[in-house]
């Protein structure tokens, strides 16, 4: 298997975009009622959002490429706002049919590299509640449930969907 993790720049930010995008349509249409969609990849994923995000000094976005086709992405915090002494995986996706390859965890691990290389002790991520897929492969990881929330401000989002567990791996 040929993959490489490229570090994304201001250049990168429309294919990013596009990649963002098609990702969560793939995993995520579910969660939202009418309009709901339109609203969070405009918020989350539209090109301007992704170029303040790409050029801001406390994040990164990597993209993950299977041969020379990007096929998932990472976006790393390098100072989580609640606890400075860990790095916080805001993002971690790929494409559903690149599932089963063990690309989750090499993400993971690259993520590991670079809190270890910032003298980080954690790694900090969030995941839905009703994600038991994810959650578990975070478990198998390593991870450790440190906290609950609630999505108050997406009410496009259903209900029962806005629950989300705050997670931890201690390097």
């Amino acid at each position: 298997m040929d993959y490489q993790i490229k570090k994304a720049n201001l250049e990168d930010s429309h294919c990013l975009s596009e990649l963002c995008k098609n990702i969560y349509v793939e995993h995520y249409l579910y969660l939202w009622f009418e309009g709901g969609k339109e609203w969070y990849l405009e918020r989350s994923y539209a090109e301007q959002v992704l170029q303040v995000e790409i050029a801001h000094p406390n994040s990164d976005y990597f993209i993950l490429q299977m041969d020379t086709s990007p096929v998932g992405y990472l976006k790393v915090n390098y100072d989580y706002s609640e606890k400075s002494s860990a790095l916080e995986v805001e993002r971690i996706y790929f494409h559903q049919s690149y599932k089963g390859l063990g690309l989750g965890r090499k993400l993971m691990e690259f993520a590991f590299e670079l809190a270890q290389k910032q003298g980080k002790e954690s790694v900090i991520l969030k995941a839905m509640d009703s994600s038991k897929d994810a959650i578990g492969f975070y478990h198998k990881m390593g991870f450790q449930q440190i906290g609950t929330f609630i999505l108050h401000d997406f009410e496009l989002m259903k209900p029962e969907f806005r629950g989300m567990v705050i997670l931890e791996y201690f390097l």
